[in-house]
This record gives C-alpha cells, structure tokens and sequence, in this order.
C-alpha cells in the first residue's frame, strides 16, 4: 500500500488535471469543513457552502496561487464563503425589514390617499386663486372644523359675514366638484 500523499503533493497532482488528486482533497477534508461551518450555520447551508468551496476550488485550479498551508488555505476560504453568506443574510433580513417598516408606515393604499389629497387640494387652491388669498383662508379653517364664529373672532368679522362668504365658496367650489356634494 502507497503512503498518503501531501497535501502540496495532492493539490499538484489536482493543478495537473488529476480528477483522484480532488477526490482524494474532498475525501480529506469534507467532513472536517462541515463541522466548522455548522457551528456558524444551519446544517443545509453549511453543506451548500462547503461544496461551493470545493466546487471553486476544482474550477479555479487552473488560477490557484496558495502561499500556504493547503489546510489554512481551505478554511480560510470556507470562512469567507460563510462571511459571505452571513453578510448577504443580515442584508438581506436589513431590506426586508426595512420595507416591511415601510409598508407599515406608509401603506399604497395610504400613499394613494395622500396623493389624491394633495392633487384635490391643489385643485382647490387653483380655483380659489379666483376668490384671493382671504377666501383660502376661510376655507383652510372651515376644514380644520372651526366653526362661523370661530373664524369670524379670529379674523375680525361678522359671524353672518363669514356665512354668506362660507356659502358662496361652498357654492363655487361645489359647481367644480361633484364631491362637495357630501361635503
């Protein structure tokens, strides 16, 4: 029976094509890999990450400059493949909740809303241009809920003033809007 090859012997057996040279490395190794990435991660995870080193390493022989121990080397490059994994996870969980925040706080249907709002508000505004700034005022207190007399003692007015003022803004602004129908 031959002795055990090197390591350094097997990964220049592997540098020259030899599929036995790999299969001997797996073989050496797989387990042992296994174990460390368990320990960081899920079992079907440290699996996938473990074939994916050895799966680059075969792929990439042709490019490999390992200026150490073959063993440090493997691992090393397993810790990477977990780092990675770990770093994209925690990413990955970051967005996530990140949009889960979002639609928490500002849902499609609420964006929609504000939206609608804001264009409706605008068109108001537009047509209010018509009437002068005074009549916006009294319209902008009118839909915080102040009442006619409110608006009448904050301004200096007559309460039946602000009435007929209130009346005939309602009128326009309903002549240009179904909507204040229910208003």
């Amino acid at each position: 029976m031959n002795p055990p090859h090197t390591d350094e012997e097997l990964v220049a057996f592997m540098l020259q094509n030899q599929q036995e040279a790999f299969r001997q490395i797996y073989d050496r190794y797989k387990s042992a890999l296994l174990v460390y990435a368990m320990k960081r991660v899920p079992f079907d995870v440290a699996e996938d990450l473990v074939h994916d080193v050895f799966m680059r390493l075969w792929n990439n022989r042709s490019d490999l400059e390992i200026k150490e121990r073959f063993v440090g080397y493997i691992f090393k490059s397993l810790r990477n493949r977990i780092s990675d994994f770990i770093a994209k996870e925690e990413k990955g969980a970051q967005y996530l909740n990140s949009l889960e925040d979002f639609a928490a706080t500002f849902s499609y249907s609420n964006a929609d809303d504000l939206l609608r709002e804001k264009l409706f508000m605008d068109r108001i505004n537009n047509l209010l241009l018509k009437y002068g700034p005074h009549y916006q005022l009294i319209l902008k207190m009118k839909l915080e809920g102040y009442s006619n007399q409110e608006i009448a003692d904050k301004l200096g007015y007559s309460e039946k003033t602000i009435r007929n003022q209130s009346w005939s803004l309602l009128k326009y602004l309903r002549s240009k809007f179904i909507i204040f129908l229910f208003f």
